[in-house]
């Protein structure tokens, strides 16, 4: 695993807003972002198999318990 699977709610929300963020940016917007989201510890497509990562994505790694909340 290349990131990590418990973050803050702090990291969440930011993840999270990165996300939503990605959807709607240009492909080297993209870039930044993946940078971003890598720097708090995400990397969707090597750790979790998850290619062009949506909230539904996310959401579904919180519920499922596969990424934790800590306090």
């Amino acid at each position: 695993m290349k990131g990590k699977s418990a973050y803050s709610n702090a990291e969440i929300l930011a993840l999270k807003k990165l996300i939503e963020q990605r959807q709607f940016a240009s492909r080297l917007e993209q870039k930044k972002i993946r940078n971003e989201m890598r720097k708090i510890g995400f990397w969707g497509k090597d750790d979790w198999g998850i290619y062009n990562c949506q909230l539904s994505d996310f959401e579904s790694l919180l519920t499922s318990g596969k990424i934790k909340i800590i306090p």
